[in-house]
């Protein structure tokens, strides 16, 4: 619906000129003869149609009795204004409710008849009948039958000639329509302000008086010559506390009236977020980022006053009325942050999950949050401690369901410890450092549930850090710890797969290096070496554990210098490895210098475990060889040799 501030210029002097609240007695006056003229023309119509033998007298009585029914209740809606009593609603809308269903009833009788002229212009007439005891109630029910009506008269249009319905018909309904969709306006704008003078009666303050006589004397001070005595003086009565239903009452009506522009605000909102939300772009608009007035702004200050007038004593309230001023509130405002969440889609779908859970923290902590923290503000005051208890309640839950889930996936993380999670630990956990515990801080201050939500979210980093440190170092230690005897035996180029996940996930670790590194330095395993960094010292500490884990392998092996050549191989990965992604940068020369001592080592013992073996069997034992032995030797000699050379090929 659109607020008189995004009208132009013409149709808001003409809706000003139509819905004019100074001047009830313009819709009166078209109200009585437009309910007079549609009952009689219905009533002629109906008569000559169905109660053609009924006398003619007895037919004029009973739409006289009808008009004078209809005029009473439009003289009772000039009065409307003045008091709307929740039981005299109800038997409005009861005798509207019963209105709708007659017509309904009669027309039903009438579906294969033609319309006439007098049965359209009966339509016409309760049409607007129906707009301006709308008008005048401010009840929106009767904004319905104007659409009932309404839609009878296009009906019955269309019945004689379709161009009747499109050209005259639209226009008219068309006009009906549009000042409809204005009561809502109207209703804000006539939201009471009560004075105190209005509200209850003015106690002013008086004057002492010497001359005694004068009290009893029959002779009442009235409130204008009170305001012309000294102010200094103190009252003769303290003015009556506030009854706690009509405050209510009050407050209802105006937080009724801030709903209604609940998806207004939320299709203003969505407008510049429409990159954003669609992934065009990755930066929340700084024009809403960084204005925590946008509802304010938006919303009509008549109705943030008398919200702010009504709450202005709050500090005075029992614990009963406190507490349903909250449960009021919250509940309206609960209902405005669920129509964001439908209109800018912020529920987490399993599809992008985490990248949409960070979308929706940016939006709520940034944007819709800290626009509630001001509304609170501007409705029960900054020195109130009441607007922290609304605003707790309005957003607790919310604040909760985003920590939730930031929970659950590192409760994931623990249970599964798998590669392709990875990136999403880290994405939540820079959204949890970076966005939720300082908004919680910032938003929460000054609340009760401040200490609480930030102890939460102050457990779950914890979480996620843990999943973090678990995955790279604890699970790295199981791998490097796995058995891997079969593949010395069967196959000695065999690349362990231990070695293999060990240098993956080392690397997953050198690419998150400043974030490791600052969780390593709350959650460390081992202390630093000399010459390193945190990390680089638990990087090495992870291939000392594998490397001996390999060389643990090879000990009970039959075959020596197969367990060389097992080593070998994988010592050469785990070198590539550090140099292909860059882990040497940080491990430093120092230990590239070790690993190649190592590496030599494997050599020279694989040398002396195969190729003197091989030779040996050329050595003569003794001076006294015989041509048979001879020949055995180099059998066994070409027989190892052939398979050193197949080895060596491989």
């Amino acid at each position: 619906m659109p607020t008189g501030s995004s009208l132009p210029h013409h149709i808001e002097k003409w809706k000003n000129w139509v819905l004019h609240e100074h001047e009830p007695d313009k819709w009166w006056i078209m109200s009585v003869p437009s309910a007079m003229i549609g009952l009689t023309c219905f009533a002629f119509s109906y008569f000559n149609h169905h109660l053609k033998a009924w006398n003619l007298m007895l037919k004029i009585s009973i739409s006289i009795v009808l008009i004078a029914l209809i005029c009473i209740a439009v003289l009772f809606a000039r009065r409307w204004p003045n008091g709307s009593r929740p039981w005299v609603k109800a038997h409005l809308v009861l005798v509207a409710i019963t209105v709708t269903y007659v017509a309904t009833f009669f027309l039903d009788k009438e579906k294969e008849e033609e319309p006439d002229v007098l049965r359209l212009v009966s339509y016409v007439a309760f049409a607007v009948t129906s707009l301006s005891l709308a008008i005048q109630t401010q009840l929106e029910f009767f904004g319905e039958i104007v659409y009932f009506f309404v839609g009878l008269l296009l009906i019955g249009l269309m019945k004689i000639n379709w161009w009747l319905a499109i050209f005259p018909g639209a226009c008219f309904s068309y006009l009906l329509i549009i000042l409809s969709s204005f009561l809502h306006e109207l209703s804000e704008k006539r939201i009471p302000t009560h004075t105190n003078s209005s509200a209850s009666p003015t106690y002013t303050e008086t004057s002492f008086v010497d001359d005694t006589s004068s009290i009893g004397s029959g002779t009442a001070m009235n409130p204008q010559q009170s305001n012309n005595t000294d102010t200094g003086t103190v009252p003769l009565l303290a003015p009556p506390p506030v009854r706690s239903d009509d405050l209510l009452d009050g407050f209802r009506r105006a937080l009724r009236t801030l709903n209604g522009l609940d998806r207004e605000l939320a299709w203003e909102l969505k407008r510049p977020l429409g990159d954003y939300l669609t992934d065009r772009s990755e930066e929340v608009p700084a024009v809403l980022g960084n204005d925590s007035n946008f509802l304010v702004d938006r919303i009509s200050s008549q109705v943030l006053d008398e919200l702010n007038r009504l709450m202005m004593n709050s500090t005075q309230f029992d614990d009963d009325l406190r507490n349903l001023v909250v449960d009021e509130y919250s509940r309206s405002r609960k209902r405005f942050l669920e129509i964001c969440q439908v209109e800018l889609q912020l529920n987490v779908n399993k599809k992008n999950t985490v990248k949409k859970w960070i979308k929706v923290s940016n939006i709520t902590l940034r944007i819709l949050f800290p626009n509630e923290r001001r509304l609170c503000d501007r409705v029960f005051g900054s020195s109130s401690d009441i607007w922290g208890e609304c605003f707790m309640e309005v957003c607790s839950e919310w604040a909760r369901d985003l920590l939730n889930f930031a929970d659950q996936v590192a409760k994931n993380g623990l249970k599964y410890q798998k590669r392709d999670y990875l990136p999403q630990l880290f994405q939540v956990l820079r959204a949890q450092c970076d966005l939720i515990i300082p908004s919680f801080e910032l938003l929460f201050s000054n609340t009760e549930i401040r200490g609480a939500l930030w102890t939460e979210a102050i457990k779950v980093k914890e979480r996620l850090c843990r999943a973090i440190k678990d995955y790279f170092f604890m699970g790295l230690e199981d791998l490097a710890h796995a058995d891997g005897r079969k593949e010395v035996v069967y196959c000695s180029v065999i690349i362990h797969d231990s070695t293999v996940q060990v240098m993956e996930r080392l690397s997953d670790a050198f690419k998150e290096r400043d974030t490791l590194g600052l969780i390593l330095q709350d959650y460390p395993i081992v202390p630093v070496k000399e010459g390193m960094t945190l990390l680089a010292s638990h990087i090495s500490w992870m291939i000392d554990l594998l490397e001996a884990n390999l060389e643990t392998f090879t000990e009970n092996s039959e075959n020596a210098s197969l367990g060389c050549v097992y080593l070998i191989n994988n010592f050469s990965y785990i070198e590539r490895k550090v140099h292909d992604t860059q882990l040497d940068t940080i491990l430093g020369h120092s230990w590239l210098e070790e690993q190649s001592v190592k590496f030599h080592g494997y050599l020279e013992k694989y040398r002396r475990n195969s190729w003197d073996t091989v030779f040996g069997y050329l050595k003569l034992d003794s001076e006294n060889v015989t041509e048979e032995s001879m020949k055995e030797k180099i059998q066994l000699f070409n027989e190892h040799f052939g398979k050193m050379f197949y080895h060596h090929r491989r």
